[in-house]
């Protein structure tokens, strides 16, 4: 529900600077974060193909995620990366309509491909990302030589990078949407990437941005909401992952009218039965998707830390096991040690 939310708060969307963030664990969900890379990181001689190395291997994300993580540890980030597990069943239909989307755009960019149009097969390419076993090895794998800790959820990503923030073992969640908010995420930062500029979806521009902070307590006093479980209410209004479609016809302003009408689930699911009968604008009950964001699937007692990156190791991985330009990548962690350094001697005095 990210920018349908968005569209109803402003004095809770704090603007922050990357260097705010110094010292603090932020936890991303790692498969957003490759998907974005796969989407943008594309060939343009080839029509939107996967940068690879010689065997095939996609290095695409690998080449996102090397810059990244060196931007976030020069600016004293501590990254957590957090990867999905089994997804729940309220999810299917959504993920089999991604999975026709996919094949519908790449069926679209060989047409393009066909036709010499690299311009609009760059563009399709862009929307048939997927993620293999191969990708998130070599993720994992580099994260693991950056010294940054790896979670395998048992489920959703947001909803244990929810549940660490109510324990208190991070700082914030790294997500550019709010549904992290009804899993009982306490505090997400937005728009954490290496430049302040975002690539507007399914166009070919840009637009500036700043980093976000967003407290939930904050966003709950615009609202004028009185608890999360009246957000989550406000989230099945407008769409969730579960429910993506939300009600149509009914807008976010419509929307907060209505929970604020309706204070209790039960008062507020009986008018929407009567008005337009719950099995017809939820795929299922309205009542086990509030309960399931009341009480995800996560795991309790996780341990992780952090450790200093094997500089020899992560060359080592990415310019003789995945193909990369030797200069480019010792220029990267050559200027990576010599910010860091500065950093810590900035510290010091």
């Amino acid at each position: 529900m990210g920018t349908k939310i968005a569209s109803l708060i402003i004095k809770s969307r704090h603007e922050i600077s990357i260097t705010d963030l110094s010292e603090k664990i932020i936890a991303f969900d790692a498969y957003n974060i490759i998907y974005a890379f796969l989407s943008s990181i594309r060939n343009k001689e080839s029509g939107g193909g996967y940068f690879t190395d010689a065997d095939g291997n996609v290095t695409s994300h690998l080449n996102g995620l090397f810059y990244r993580m060196n931007n976030l540890l020069i600016h004293g980030i501590k990254p957590v990366f957090i990867f999905d597990g089994e997804p729940p069943s309220f999810k299917a239909a959504e993920i089999q309509s991604r999975r026709d989307k996919k094949a519908e755009a790449a069926k679209k960019r060989e047409e393009a491909l066909e036709e010499g149009d690299f311009e609009a097969a760059m563009k399709y390419a862009q929307a048939t990302s997927r993620i293999t076993p191969q990708i998130v090895q070599d993720a994992k794998i580099l994260l693991n030589l950056y010294g940054i800790p790896i979670i395998d959820a048992p489920s959703e990503a947001e909803a244990q990078g929810s549940h660490l923030l109510q324990q208190g073992k991070i700082y914030a969640l790294n997500s550019q949407d709010y549904d992290s908010f009804l899993f009982g995420g306490t505090r997400i930062v937005r728009n954490l990437a290496i430049s302040q500029r975002r690539k507007v979806p399914g166009q070919s521009r840009w637009i500036e941005v700043s980093p976000e902070l967003i407290i939930l307590n904050e966003m709950l006093w615009e609202l004028g909401l009185k608890n999360r479980d009246q957000l989550i209410l406000l989230g099945l209004l407008i769409g969730t992952d579960y429910n993506p479609d939300g009600i149509k016809g009914v807008g976010p302003k419509t929307a907060l009218k209505l929970v604020l009408k309706y204070k209790n689930p039960e008062k507020l699911f009986e008018y929407l039965d009567v008005k337009f009968g719950l099995d017809t604008i939820f795929p299922f009950s309205p009542f086990s998707l509030l309960d399931y964001f009341r009480n995800p699937n996560v795991e309790s007692e996780l341990l992780f830390q952090h450790r200093s990156p094997q500089f020899q190791k992560i060359q080592q991985f990415l310019v003789e096991e995945r193909g990369f330009n030797r200069d480019r990548v010792e220029k990267q962690l050559l200027l990576f040690k010599k910010k860091s350094e500065q950093k810590t001697l900035d510290r010091f005095f």
